[in-house]
């Protein structure tokens, strides 16, 4: 095998003699060419990297031996972030799966000790020395193709294409869009295809026919995708009930369209800061938290405004200015024994408000048997249960792709469609129950969408998820989650002092002393031979209005007739005793008792 330095000469005697040949033809003008010059030049092939500088051999200039760099990094484009921070995109072989992998190298951290080990953790082999770094920096910043790519550290919808939390890019066959996604890939084993789609269909989704809250829990899951399509606000779902029904089968269930249940699966045991960098990591996707008990009730509020809000708080850089804000858009899946409100009552400075309410509406988790309102031929909910978080297990990630690949322009139009059809099966709903209907008729729609994925009978998804609203609807009514509030912690204020020593009588001559004193109470005043209740307005207003604003409070009571309305103002004058707010009977009118 001839030695390098000859190969050379017999190419540079070949060169030679053709340039000679075809000037002699009258194809070129020698005088207008270059002289051949040998000079440095990197090669790279399925051995490596290469650099062959060039040395002089009795005066003549000639290519020094090959000088392994690295393993094979081909150099495939270049990119910036939104931040202008600029790339090279590399591809390189997995020397465990045998694939070939794309990445993106930070610019700057080309040359240092932190972009050699980035290298390094993906499996690629960078020889020691100086000399060969240096060389290998040059490489990396000056050879190889300048297509330029877009670089994303956002999951979820980029230009046209849909990137999972894995990294995995996935866009229509007739779009080449050259984009990498350089975010946070901690969760990339957990979105890996496991079984085929067939098998999830036959071992998962059929069981939704008949059985509500997995509707919704799969019309949630495939909604989440279809939020930035039609810009819709970010929401979500918090199903509650006793610990054994299957909750946390169904939000397995609502995961195994994306990935693995298992490693997906977050509880409610956690910070707000950790929450919303998950929800950034899953943008344009699902966020399932299970068990909400083991929350601190100051976190759950916080978490939901947060998660909901889509941005993480503004942060000062150390160079002036701010960071870049992380966005993100999601559908959360909540799960646990108690529902938000509840475990939050009772905290003097936490409140869960009509806004939390309306962005993450409380569902009983209860149907028939468990969570389930048939069994498909299975002896309990359990055994389902059971069924269900096996399969999962084994069958996940292949729904969510394949739900992904159908997506076209016209997506947008069909979701509307249905969720106008949706809506007009309503009866008429305040603002904010018309905001939680409309959600409801998003995974509706959604659910009807993925049919081809889910091979679910059309109208399935449809009516499970409106049983499940209606269930919603049965615990909430119609009306507006304040005024319910309001109306509820009257009436418990009422109910714990409405007969104690706090009112006095109204002609008692002579009256006990009481420091707690709320009022008076005068006897048979209405026509219903109901008592009135004069409350002094620091009563009032601290122990009744609470955080609301007084004005808003006296309105909705008068509303439903159980506050008395002067001709001015809200407070009536009792002769020598100041004005007061005045309620007739202990419990609101018969009309508005809430159970």
């Amino acid at each position: 095998m001839p030695h390098s330095n000859q190969v050379t000469e017999i190419l540079h005697d070949g060169i030679k003699t053709a340039t000679n040949e075809a000037a002699a033809a009258g194809l070129i003008n020698i005088a207008d060419i270059e002289p051949f010059t040998i000079k440095p030049r990197y090669v790279c092939d399925s051995r490596g990297v290469f650099y062959i500088g060039t040395k002089t051999i009795e005066g003549e200039t000639a290519e020094a031996d090959p000088l392994r760099l690295s393993d094979t990094i081909d150099l495939v484009g270049s990119g910036a972030d939104a931040d202008g921070n600029y790339y090279r995109v590399i591809q390189y072989r997995d020397k465990l799966t045998r694939q070939n992998k794309t990445a993106a190298i930070p610019a700057a951290d080309i040359g240092t000790n932190q972009g050699w080990q980035r290298l390094q953790a993906w499996g690629i082999t960078i020889l020691s020395g100086r000399t060969k770094r240096e060389r290998l920096a040059d490489y990396l910043q000056e050879q190889g193709s300048k297509t330029q790519y877009i670089i994303t550290q956002t999951a979820g919808w980029n230009n046209g294409a849909y990137i999972l939390p894995s990294g995995e890019i996935i866009q229509p066959s007739n779009q080449d869009t050259k984009i990498i996604y350089h975010g946070d890939k901690s969760q990339a084993a957990a979105y890996q295809q496991s079984g085929s789609l067939e098998q999830w269909q036959a071992e998962i989704a059929q069981y939704a026919a008949g059985n509500s809250r997995l509707c919704l829990a799969l019309g949630t899951a495939f909604a989440a995708p279809l939020l930035s399509l039609l810009n819709a606000e970010a929401g979500g779902f918090h199903l509650y009930g006793d610990s054994s029904d299957g909750k946390t089968t169904a939000a397995r269930v609502a995961l195994s369209v994306w990935g693995n249940p298992s490693e997906t699966l977050m509880t409610w045991q956690g910070t707000g800061l950790a929450f919303s960098n998950t929800a950034a990591a899953r943008n344009d996707g699902l966020l399932v938290l299970d068990e909400i008990n083991q929350a601190a009730p100051r976190v759950i509020g916080n978490t939901v405004y947060g998660i909901m809000n889509g941005i993480n708080k503004a942060q000062g850089a150390k160079d002036g200015g701010n960071r870049h804000q992380s966005r993100w858009r999601v559908l959360l899946l909540s799960t646990g024994e108690k529902t938000p409100d509840s475990i939050m009552q009772g905290l003097h400075d936490t409140e869960w408000n009509a806004g939390q309410a309306a962005r993450l509406p409380s569902i009983p988790a209860f149907a028939k048997h468990g969570i389930y309102d048939t069994l498909h031929h299975h002896a309990s909910g359990a055994e389902l249960s059971e069924h269900l978080q096996q399969a999962a297990a084994h069958y996940h990630g292949t729904a969510g792709c394949a739900f992904i690949r159908q997506i076209n322009t016209d997506t947008p139009a069909k979701v509307q469609e249905r969720i106008n059809a949706f809506m007009q099966t309503m009866p008429e709903l305040s603002g904010q129950a018309r905001r939680v209907a409309k959600r409801f008729a998003l995974a509706a729609a959604a659910l009807e969408l993925a049919a081809p994925v889910t091979s679910l009978a059309a109208g399935v998804g449809m009516a499970g998820v409106k049983q499940c609203f209606d269930a919603w609807l049965a615990r909430t009514g119609a009306g507006k989650h304040e005024d319910m509030r309001i109306i509820k912690q009257t009436g418990d204020f009422m109910q714990v002092n409405a007969d104690s020593l706090r009112f006095i009588g109204w002609n008692d001559q002579q009256p006990h002393t009481n420091t707690n004193h709320a009022g008076y109470r005068k006897e048979a005043a209405t026509q219903d031979g109901e008592p009135q209740y004069w409350i002094i307005p620091a009563v009032f207003e601290s122990e009744i209005c609470q955080s609301f604003e007084t004005q808003k409070v006296c309105a909705v009571l008068n509303e439903i007739g159980w506050l008395v309305k002067p001709e001015k103002g809200w407070k009536q004058k009792k002769y020598r005793k100041g004005r007061f707010y005045v309620l007739e009977g202990i419990e609101p009118p018969e009309s508005t008792n809430q159970d």
